[in-house]
Order: C-alpha cells, then structure tokens, then sequence
C-alpha cells in the first residue's frame, strides 16, 4: 500500500517536471515578440527610468500610468546585463510558476480527496492560452498581481487575515484591477467577524512599504495613492475591449456616465450582500470560490473602461472552480474563449473585427447571467429549504 502511494506520488512529480519544462519551452517560443502595448508604454517607462542615469531619482522621469512599484520594478530590471524585453518576460513567467503553485494549493484545499488536485491545478494553469500569452508573448503584469490576489484568498482559508491584508496590499501595490477582490474581503468580515476591522489599514501600510523606493527617488509618500487617479479617469469610452455589457454603450463618454456604471456595480454587490444576511448565508468550503469568482466577475461585468486583459482573474478562479468540479468545465472555456481573440490580435496573430467583438460580448453577457442565476439559485434556495426543513421540525 506504502509502495503504490510512494509510486503515485513520483508519478505526479513526474508530470509536475515534465509540464514545467513544457510551458517554460512555449513561454521561450515567445521571448522575440514584441507587442504594440511593449513598444508604446512597458519600453517607454524603461527609457524613461533608465536614460537619466544608474542613480534611483532617476524614476522621476517615469510618466507611466502603473504604479510606481512597478516603476521601480522597470527600474531594477535595467540593471540587468539582458535586454529589457527578455528580462521584463523572464519575471513575468516567474510569477506564472509562483501562481500555478497557489492555484495548485488551493485547488487541493477544496479537493483534498483527490491526491492529483495539486497537479492538475498547478499544470493546467500553466498551459493555458491567456497565462502564456499575457506573459511570455504580450509581456503583460496580470500575473503578478493577480498571483497576490490568489496568495491573499489562500491566506483566508488558512485562517491568517493579517497576511491576507499584506497580499492584498502587495497586489494593490501594482494593479488598481486588484480592486476585484475587495468585495469578497468585506463579505467575509461583515459576515464572519473573525478579525478587526483594524486590519484593513494593513493594506494601505503595504502598500506605503512599497512605495518607499519611489519616495527615496523624491516623490511625495502621496503618490501611493495618487497615481490611480490618472488611471481611474484615463480612457475616454465606458467600453475598452473587455466583453462586459459596455460593448453595447460604447459610444458613451466616461467622464458622463462612469459614475453610473460604478454604482450599478456597487448596487448588485450591495444586494447580493444583503441576500446574503437575510438568508444567513456563510463563506464556507462549498461557496467560497464561487463567491469569490461571481464577486469579481460582477466587477468586470459592470465597471467602466474594462480592457480585455482584466477579466484574467475571474478566468482563473473559473478554471479553479471546474478543476473542483468537472461539471462547470463550460464556465472557464466560454469566459476564456470571449477573451481570447483580443489576446491573440495583441500579439499579431488575427483580427478582432466589430462583428467579433459583438459576438464576445454577447455571449458573455449571457454566460454572466446565466452563471448569476445558477449561482444564485442554487446559493439562496438551498439555504432558505434547509431553514424551512429546520423549523418544520421544530413545530
């Protein structure tokens, strides 16, 4: 029985070497690749916090939108004696390992009677088309911070709330997107009051830690939180290629109708919140991800100048989700395949047409509410049949 077990187990480690040195390959594949959003901004900044000189206050020149962690990081990367394009993608893939192994964790966490809960989940997410592409071709960060939103949910169910706080300060630190967790994290202490309302300020102390390059450099310790100003008011259209119901309002300025779209957003939380107290409805092992992913996925729906790449997050928990149970595998294939297409026209390979982009957001629209009112369903009507089930056997 010892020696099966031990046999299954470097039958797992196997796989675990073998898919590694795969994705590491295909991510390789794409080192030459150089993307419209590289060339127009991520060299930009390099330039910028490079061409001043070797010294730190040379980030003064930064004019990027991104945080200014991410500044630094651009900053130390041309230290490096490699070309910025290969050293920008070399740490994006590293953070793509360190985000298969949490999502491998978690995904053991809730299918721990599965011994290949933590293979399965740690190889599919590295050999998924948006994870590679985002990273290796694209040469995008989405990884990064969403690698700390995952190790902050991870923390949760470990029962650690001030590292929770830490992680989601880390991942604010780089990503405004990283907002798409902060639904769930007050969900769960209003309902769960398991720690002080004290540790949120963590987050903010995280996030000013992180800044402390940038304030060496001579910026104000203000800049933490001003620079996502810029971001928060930087597009010009409520659509900005994420499929979400703004596709079909496009024409909209942001600076009339994004408070709108922002409080249609808050609005739906609000009520799924409340849903939640009056049926006593607990995070919990059987809820939590979806919870988690129909809070995030309601961000992306409803707020305003959503790009494509925002919905890798929700994409990910979707993925967690039909690991755990097979019988949703539709859910993470429909999200992924809505995005795709912009994925594949940001590195050159196709064309993202009206027509497609019509499509896109069409069939998530009805793959939100259609998931919403499966969600919801079966989430409130158990509970409420469970409750009416107790009170007939009290009377």
């Amino acid at each position: 029985m010892k020696t099966r077990k031990n046999s299954h187990g470097y039958i797992n480690y196997l796989i675990i070497a073998s898919i590694s040195f795969i994705a590491l390959y295909i991510r390789y594949l794409g080192r030459d690749v150089i993307s419209g959003d590289f060339e127009d901004c991520l060299n930009s900044w390099y330039l910028e916090v490079t061409t001043p000189g070797p010294g730190i206050d040379s980030l003064l020149a930064y004019t990027g939108d991104y945080p200014m962690p991410y500044a630094f990081m651009i900053w130390l990367l041309g230290k490096l004696p490699i070309p910025f394009l290969y050293s920008l993608k070399m740490v994006n893939t590293l953070f793509d390992f360190i985000m298969a192994v949490l999502i491998g964790k978690i995904t053991a966490y809730f299918k721990p009677e599965n011994k290949n809960s933590f293979c399965l989940g740690y190889c599919i997410t590295l050999l998924l088309p948006n994870v590679i592409i985002n990273s290796a071709f694209w040469g995008q960060c989405d990884g990064l911070y969403t690698m700390f939103l995952f190790a902050a949910f991870y923390c949760w169910l470990q029962k650690k709330s001030p590292a929770m706080m830490i992680m989601f300060g880390l991942a604010f630190s780089y990503k405004l997107q990283s907002v798409f967790l902060l639904p769930f994290v007050l969900i769960v202490y209003w309902l769960e009051k398991e720690f002080s309302i004290l540790q949120f300020l963590i987050i903010p102390a995280t996030m000013l830690v992180m800044n402390i390059p940038a304030v060496i450099a001579g910026y104000s310790p203000a800049i933490t939180f001003t620079k996502y100003m810029g971001q928060a008011g930087g597009y010009p259209w409520l659509y900005y290629f994420y499929p979400n119901l703004w596709f079909f309002f496009q024409a909209r300025p942001y600076y009339l109708f994004s408070t709108g779209a922002i409080m249609l957003a808050v609005t739906a939380l609000l009520i799924f919140v409340l849903l939640l107290v009056k049926r006593n409805v607990m995070p919990s092992r059987a809820n939590a991800l979806h919870i988690l992913l129909w809070t995030a996925y309601t961000c992306g729906f409803f707020l305003p100048s959503m790009h494509e790449r925002y919905g890798y997050f929700m994409e990910l928990t979707a993925v967690i989700i039909a690991i755990v149970n097979i019988r949703r595998l539709w859910l993470p294939l429909i999200m992924i395949l809505c995005t795709l297409p912009k994925y594949l026209y940001a590195v050159g390979v196709g064309e993202n047409p009206l027509w497609l982009q019509m499509a896109e957001a069409i069939v998530n629209t009805l793959l939100y509410l259609s998931y919403t009112c499966l969600f919801w369903q079966k989430l409130f009507r158990k509970k409420a049949e469970s409750s009416a089930r107790i009170k007939q056997l009290a009377a």
